[in-house]
């Protein structure tokens, strides 16, 4: 909706635009915040038919759903596309309620420090021509943020301006009240660029999550919620090594997903759910009852019949049940009524008493051979079998009770040390632990290497089983002319190295999976700190419970849900990214930026100038810009500069007091104190008749503005 326009209507109050590659800032210079502030883009739309044509700008866009098709007028912070910016003025001053057929207000507008005489000669046009506005000035968006803080630090005759905004890092000294645009420098790192490099951190980080899940909004979201300026970098790395510093640093973003344990239920629902298993076990529990007693009552009628036809045997009736003769019925007889009788006593909570073992007998084992019949031979031969047999169980039973004893009394003696010291005997079963797993995990690592063609473990592998495979010996020195190994080249081979190795070091696993099972049981017990690990998991990476691991997926606690394991597969984590995103200001080198970092660029910058400029600007750095908003930046900042200085040498940071929109305030300030009237006119202003004579990038000089290397200089101002 439209402001009102009636309060400025035939009057020469400025119009402000701070006119940023990210986002824009307009209203009038009277007003103590911008009324318009949107992200600087346009998006073209027509419907379906082709007929109507829309133009979005600014939040429009994004309400639309139209961001992916959306540009910006800006290219690397300076103007380009005069059409775009076009579409953006008409929206700010159809938005200020301007109803008139051109615009009769001043317009301020900041640009970037050295902005190009092109870039300024589209914007001149722009308001000059289209809006046929009376006048037009222009700015360093930065030395307007600086004149909006001029703080109580003495004298403002030197300072030194850190501009770290969207598109680059900006360095400005103030000297003789004005800015020193010759000795500005630029670092090609700002919001822009830790957005792009944050995305690509996190999609090599996270190889497995698609890209389109880690948009440029996302990004963006990471970097400015929850990045900050480490105070000390590399002491910080060594400490996130360690999983109980990491742990409370590691943010943990939780993207959507289908579980297949189903949506989670309230503790009501729960019960409600438990109740019904509950119930349904019951009846299952009835119904198995019904079954079981319908199945005995049939064994004891079928038991009836056969009981009937012992007293009445009858060949052709034996035959009608399926037996052969008498005595198989009467097997079947006993049979039976020994499982009614268990399957009551059961019934009845009855314990039957073990079955007595009876001696085997063995014949004709002691009986030469010339004293049997072929007949009692062959039994002897069955015996002496039987008697093998009978002795190798005897000798594993009575292992086994050995084995058992030998088991209670390593306990026994491991019940005596843990009595005797708790803490040597913790100690040592953590270090008998660490020993197993350990080789798991050195095993494991060596298969994933060998499983990998490229691997120079898997090369030598393959060395080694190609000597095998050779016929010939191997000469102590191979000529390339003479023999050429091929072993390998085929994929054929590889299935035959795949089939050599995939049975290597099972058993190795199943005696450590045994180990680890005992001192976790052990662990678990005794040691309240312990946390099981999932060693032999479905899992089986090498680097599972790694550093690499931790960073990657958090530490686990060991007391997650199954739930809680399935959602960790869906997060990403910020942990190292945090602080590694923001170093790049002072460590541009970590992004492979081929540049100086802040602190050594305005250091170098400074030593441009005599000693008392050195002094004045040290005392008086002033920090702003959106990118500037890290925690812990500006301590960073003092704490380096600091370094750099003499003892005596005092040293002052101050931050804005809003860096994202101290830059329209003060230049909102300035083109009030500046406003022209008719019997004063103000020297910051190019009028139209100075415009057609002096060009269309012509520039008049002021204490905030770029200098203008044209043909004609007017006069400078100073910065207060």
């Amino acid at each position: 909706m439209a402001n009102s326009y009636d309060s400025y209507r035939n009057s020469s109050m400025p119009i402000v635009v701070d006119a940023g590659s990210h986002s824009l800032r307009a209203g009038w210079a009277d007003q103590k915040l911008p009324p318009l502030i949107f992200d600087n883009i346009v998006a073209k739309h027509k419907d379906k038919k082709g007929t109507h044509h829309r133009i979005l700008v600014g939040n429009n866009v994004h309400l639309a759903g139209l961001t992916g098709a959306a540009k910006s007028a800006f290219d690397g912070g300076v103007l380009v596309n005069s059409d775009l910016m076009e579409h953006t003025l008409d929206y700010i001053f159809l938005r200020l309620g301007i109803d008139t057929d051109r615009v009769h207000h001043p317009v301020l507008m900041t640009e970037p420090v050295c902005n190009p005489l092109h870039s300024r000669k589209l914007s001149s046009e722009l308001l000059f021509e289209v809006y046929q506005a009376p006048s037009v000035s222009y700015g360093i968006d930065a030395c307007f943020s600086y004149y909006n803080n001029q703080m109580p630090l003495g004298s403002s005759q030197g300072g030194f301006i850190v501009s770290a905004n969207h598109n680059g890092t900006v360095l400005l000294p103030i000297w003789d009240s004005r800015c020193v645009v010759e000795h500005c420098r630029r670092i090609s790192y700002g919001g822009l660029q830790s957005v792009d490099y944050m995305m690509k951190v996190l999609q090599m980080k996270f190889s497995s999550i698609p890209p389109v899940k880690i948009s440029p909004a996302d990004a963006e979201s990471y970097v400015h919620n929850h990045c900050y300026v480490s105070l000390d970098y590399m002491n910080e790395l060594r400490e996130l090594s360690n999983p109980q510093s990491l742990a409370p640093k590691d943010i943990a973003i939780q993207f959507p997903y289908i579980s297949k344990f189903g949506p989670t239920l309230t503790a009501e629902e729960q019960e409600r759910a438990a109740q019904r298993r509950k119930e349904q076990g019951r009846r299952l529990q009835e119904q198995a009852a019904k079954n079981r007693e319908e199945k005995l009552r049939k064994k004891e009628e079928y038991l009836e019949v056969l009981n009937a036809l012992l007293q009445n045997p009858d060949n052709a009736e034996l035959r009608s049940h399926g037996f052969e003769s008498l005595a198989e019925c009467e097997d079947v007889v006993k049979e039976t009524e020994v499982a009614i009788k268990k399957a009551r006593n059961k019934q009845l909570g009855i314990v039957e008493p073990p079955p007595e073992r009876d001696e085997p007998v063995f014949l004709y084992l002691d009986v030469p051979d010339s004293e049997l019949t072929e007949e009692q031979k062959k039994e002897k031969r069955k015996s002496r079998l039987l008697k093998a047999g009978h002795d190798a169980r005897e000798r594993a039973r009575k292992d086994k009770e050995q084995e058992r004893l030998r088991e209670e009394e390593l306990l026994r003696h491991e019940e005596e040390a843990r009595n005797a010291d708790f803490g040597k005997w913790l100690t040592e079963l953590r270090a008998k632990r660490q020993l197993v797993v350990d080789k798991v995990r050195a095993r494991q690592r060596k298969r994933a290497q060998l499983a990998d063609r490229r691997s120079q473990a898997s090369q030598m592998r393959m060395k080694n089983i190609a000597s095998l495979a050779s016929d010939e010996p191997t000469p102590k020195r191979r000529r390339k002319a003479q023999t050429e190994d091929t072993f390998g080249a085929d994929d054929d081979d590889w299935g035959i190295y795949r089939e050599i190795k995939g049975v290597e070091d099972e058993d190795e696993d199943e005696e450590d999976a045994l180990l680890l099972s005992k001192y976790d049981g052990l662990l678990t017990t005794h040691d309240p700190e312990f946390v099981p690990e999932d060693i032999f998991g479905e899992n089986k990476s090498p680097f599972a419970n790694t550093l690499i691991d931790y960073l990657s997926h958090g530490v686990p606690t060991g007391r997650e849900t199954e739930i809680e394991k399935e959602a960790r597969d869906y997060q990403i984590h910020l942990n190292v990214e945090r602080i590694r995103i923001p170093e790049v200001l002072f460590q541009p080198s970590i992004a492979g930026l081929d540049q100086a970092g802040v602190v050594e660029v305005l250091s170098d910058v400074i030593e441009r100038f005599d000693q008392a400029a050195q002094i004045r600007m040290i005392e008086n750095v002033f920090v702003t810009g959106g990118h500037s908003q890290y925690p812990n930046f500006t301590t960073r900042l003092y704490n380096e500069i600091r370094a750099l200085c003499e003892p005596s040498q005092k040293v002052n940071i101050v931050l804005a007091r809003d860096p994202l929109l101290d830059a329209w305030k003060g230049a909102a300030k300035y083109a009030l104190a500046h406003r022209p009237s008719s019997d004063q006119p103000s020297s910051i202003w190019i009028q139209r008749e100075q415009w057609d004579e002096c060009g269309h990038d012509y520039l008049i000089e002021h204490a905030l503005s770029n200098r203008y290397y044209g043909a004609s200089i007017l006069k400078r101002d100073t910065l207060f």
